[in-house]
């Protein structure tokens, strides 16, 4: 990625420029829609910060983390796009509705079977709305444990607990579906060094 960073600034790669547009505007487009639950308009909030960063191209060593940037970026915008058009904000991140959810597709996840699939996105989507949050960020975009909590404006032993909560009701409802497999690896996360 600082590859693609350092050409946007330095060269106006618009290749470049498209390349990270594509990578991360999915990921991006789900967080704004837990805010906007509107697709409209969390395609315009997306479209509208990756518009205001090419117009900041020059200033991009400047940023230190581009993903806590960009997911604190589309928080903000979101929000402020729900004032403009007049929509009742969530008070908390508990309030939010995170939808979408989609395990990443990888060699691994391509052996399980579509009866599992849909039972995992079913335990996920049963998880508090705090929790499926912390859990998408974390286990499905990659974000670390810091990144989280910067973005959402929380403590590293909240997301750690949470991720842990998560985790730990996912071990129990999948436990019966693949009992020999969840039982130790999703109850006990890695912790990150705090």
């Amino acid at each position: 990625m600082q590859l693609l960073l350092h050409r946007i600034q330095y060269h106006d790669d618009q290749q470049a420029f498209k390349q990270l547009y594509k990578s991360l505007f999915f990921r991006l487009y789900q967080f704004a829609y837990s805010f906007v639950s509107s697709r409209e308009n969390a395609e315009e909030v997306v479209n509208d910060v990756f518009l205001g960063l090419w117009q900041k191209r020059a200033g991009l060593d400047g940023i230190g983390n581009i993903n806590v940037y960009l997911y604190v970026a589309i928080k903000n915008a979101s929000l402020n796009c729900l004032r403009k058009k007049k929509m009742a904000a969530p008070l908390s991140i508990d309030d939010l509705s995170v939808h979408h959810l989609q395990l990443a597709s990888n060699p691994e996840s391509v052996l399980i079977n579509r009866e599992l699939k849909t039972r995992i996105t079913q335990a996920v989507e049963s998880l508090p709305p705090r929790c499926r949050l912390i859990f998408k960020l974390i286990k499905e975009d990659g974000l670390s444990y810091k990144e989280v909590a910067a973005i959402l404006e929380i403590s590293v032993k909240t997301v750690d607990a949470q991720l842990y909560i998560a985790l730990k009701k996912l071990s129990h409802q999948l436990r019966s579906v693949w009992p020999e497999n969840f039982g130790m690896s999703l109850s006990s996360p890695k912790k990150e060094s705090l």
